[in-house]
């Protein structure tokens, strides 16, 4: 009984897997690299002191038409030595502005509400967004709007890569390129579930057209919600390709409790998601906990469906890896499937007790503020 009920589960989930496997080996799609809007870049940065500066050393490099380009660093409040940090590389390039952001307002809480009064500081075409901590490549920008081809594409995502070589930080490496993988072979099909701020662009108007963050429902992750709000309105479609070009490069969080309160924002962030999402994940959710059932009640019974599972996993990332050059990764890739299999399984009913975190020594869901302001940013 419980053997067959694993295979099935397996196979429902592994068919998922392929697809979305499918979806990321065919990411690529026409380009128009004639288009040459007028562009806004949106980094909001809170604390970031150790990490700032390599981040704007990179956009300095940017090789995109500084006459279109506007790149404007929003000092969420910052308590160290971030905002002299922005304001030198502000008075060396006249096309990167330093904008203090003002106190939050209604639902415009935390990087939401520095992120908005960039956006609404702006005028481009096209808004890009990364993160303070991230380094970009020179060609970033020509790479992602190329991929505007056509009117009713309102989003482009890009792939972002974690620096590091022990086994904790290829770990999280393998993580974010699986992340990236099924979200860019799910927009490939048809189903657009999510893209990340570290490498994310929207098209202006079709983020006027949903009222922008002003009217989207606050999320602790609020790159989904914006992602969510403009590809779920049936106008505008998203695009996530496999562009080399324009692979960002962040860092993995330093410990174990980092990456707690990493995962835990980022599937409290997921808790709005429609039911046709929930249903993606339900049947992969529902098969790790039998293989946990399996595991104690008859382990023979799990071979099979465990090594179905893994198989079609590695095929999703494996097209990722192979297009950013990452393929020694895979050594590190039976210590991520431990790690995605308890995670996978734990964190869902935890969001569910209790949507609370503490992100940027800000308090969400409940709660409270971190007292410590030097306390890791995740």
């Amino acid at each position: 009984m419980l053997e067959g009920f694993l295979l099935v589960l397996a196979l429902i989930t592994s068919a998922g897997l392929l697809l979305m496997a499918w979806g990321a080996f065919t990411a690529h799609y026409d380009t128009k690299i004639t288009f040459l809007p007028s562009v806004d870049i949106i980094i909001a940065a809170r604390n970031e002191e150790q990490r700032i500066e390599a981040c704007l050393e990179s956009i300095s490099r940017l090789t995109y038409p500084k006459q279109l380009l506007h790149v404007v660093v929003v000092d969420d409040r910052s308590t160290d030595a971030t905002p002299s940090i922005i304001a030198g590389f502000a008075s060396r390039y006249p096309w990167i502005s330093l904008l203090k952001a003002t106190p939050e307002t209604g639902q415009l809480r935390g990087k939401t509400n520095a992120v908005t009064q960039g956006i609404e500081a702006t005028h481009g075409e096209i808004i890009l967004f990364t993160d303070a901590d991230c380094e970009i490549p020179p060609g970033w920008v020509e790479n992602t709007v190329k991929y505007y081809t056509e009117e009713n594409v309102g989003v482009v995502g890009g792939f972002t890569s974690l620096a590091g070589r022990s086994g904790f930080r290829e770990m999280q490496a393998l993580d974010w390129f699986f992340l990236f993988s099924a979200a860019a072979g799910l927009v490939r099909i048809g189903f657009p579930v999510t893209a990340v701020g570290t490498n994310l662009s929207v098209r202006r108007s079709a983020y006027l057209s949903v009222g922008g963050y002003r009217t989207i429902p606050f999320s602790v992750t609020e790159d989904y919600a914006l992602f969510h709000a403009i590809t779920h309105g049936g106008i505008y479609r998203a695009r996530i390709p496999r562009e080399p070009a324009t692979l960002t490069v962040s860092y993995p969080c330093d410990s174990w409790d980092e990456l707690y309160l990493q995962k835990k924002r980022w599937f409290a962030g997921g808790k709005g998601m429609s039911l046709g999402t929930i249903g993606l994940f339900a049947i992969p959710y529902l098969l790790n906990v039998v293989l946990l059932v399996g595991l104690v009640t008859d382990p023979a019974a799990i071979v099979l469906p465990l090594v179905m599972k893994v198989v079609s996993e590695l095929l999703v990332v494996f097209p990722s890896l192979i297009t950013f050059r990452r393929l020694s990764l895979l050594r590190s890739f039976l210590f991520f499937e431990v790690y995605f299999f308890i995670y996978v399984l734990v964190y869902p009913p935890m969001v569910l007790l209790t949507d609370a975190v503490i992100w940027k020594e800000r308090g969400y869901g409940g709660a409270p503020e971190a007292e410590n302001t030097n306390a890791p940013s995740v």
